[in-house]
């Protein structure tokens, strides 16, 4: 396997690490937003601003510490110590020569698995740490009392904002598909695996990176639904009374008054209760939507769509993508 044709070479140097990198100033942008909106949308409350202060805090601090950068480079470098006598093929490649079964490394191949790998387990385990401290906020977030409005049209009574967030990972997820895709077309051109080989780890995959990546927002889900309860009791209270009175008034007949029905603000209340009900009842016990999933389904999945030519031609690919476009 020459260098040229080293496809996890090119998807790990070309692809993922670049995405690893410039996703780092964009998420961090919007997880400010995040953090912003809590208290501009009012979600906490003034009694528990100090908790909230305290929070962010304390995530900050363990983002911006030194001796987490030293001890994820030292990670990175422990990772790299294990992985030393691991080799994908038992045949010689630019990273290695085989002779009488024993590998030995090429100049290219050390500085591939120190320098390029290790960088790669850098910005790897340094993301799995920023992930932490982010569903470590969210965590001492979900424990104080938010001010939740069940009706409001987003569905998720205000948190669909951090729903929306994780759509942003959508950087990561892709970088990590486009190595793996890398490694696994390597497997299948020079390793002569078949792609239905890892048809259950890929699917497993997708599992796992709906489990990373939105998993965490359950932790909401208890406020959610005690919140949605509740406003089900009250909203149904206070429809009783409405429509008690309405009527009354306009059904039973008993109009003192006699005002016209047509145009009066009654009809109007009537409705826009029935319509503050029926938002409230579709509220979701989660704060993220199907389409977040999608989302870090398709970047999960695009980088592996190449290796579909591995098992079908080109113009039964293109076929295939075309039915979910049309």
């Amino acid at each position: 396997m020459p260098f040229l044709y080293d496809f996890a070479a090119y998807t790990r140097f070309l692809i993922a690490m670049p995405l690893l990198i410039l996703a780092e100033g964009v998420i961090e942008r919007r997880v400010s937003e995040v953090v912003t909106h809590f208290v501009h949308a009012g979600l906490v409350p003034e009694s528990s601003l100090p908790a909230y202060e305290a929070a962010l805090h304390w995530g900050r601090r363990l983002r911006d510490s030194t001796l987490a950068e030293v001890l994820l480079l030292g990670l990175a470098a422990v990772s790299i110590v294990l992985i030393r006598d691991e080799f994908p093929f038992d045949f010689s490649t630019w990273r290695s020569v085989v002779s009488d079964s024993v590998h030995a490394r090429t100049l290219a191949g050390w500085w591939y698995l120190v320098v390029g790998v290790g960088l790669f387990q850098f910005l790897f385990w340094r993301w799995i740490w920023r992930l932490f401290i982010w569903y470590a906020f969210l965590w001492r977030v979900s424990r104080l009392n938010l001010r939740l409005i069940p009706t409001h049209p987003d569905g998720a009574a205000g948190l669909g904002f951090v729903g929306e967030t994780q759509r942003f990972f959508w950087s990561i997820v892709f970088a990590f598909s486009a190595t793996t895709a890398g490694v696994l077309a390597n497997e299948i051109v020079f390793g002569g695996v078949s792609l239905r080989h890892y048809e259950i780890p890929m699917a497993g995959y997708l599992v796992v990176v709906l489990l990373v990546f939105l998993g965490p927002l359950l932790m909401f889900m208890p406020q959610l639904i005690e919140a949605k309860i509740k406003s089900l009791h009250d909203y149904s209270a206070l429809a009783v009374t409405h429509n008690q009175m309405f009527d009354g008034k306009w059904v039973q007949g008993d109009n003192p008054k006699g005002e016209p029905v047509l145009g009066t603000p009654e009809i109007s209340s009537l409705a826009d209760l029935g319509n503050a009900y029926d938002v409230l009842d579709r509220m979701r016990p989660v704060p993220f939507d199907p389409a977040d999933a999608v989302v870090l389904v398709l970047a999960a999945v695009i980088p592996m769509m190449p290796l579909l030519l591995t098992v079908m031609p080109l113009e039964r690919l293109l076929e295939f993508v075309s039915k979910f476009l049309v």
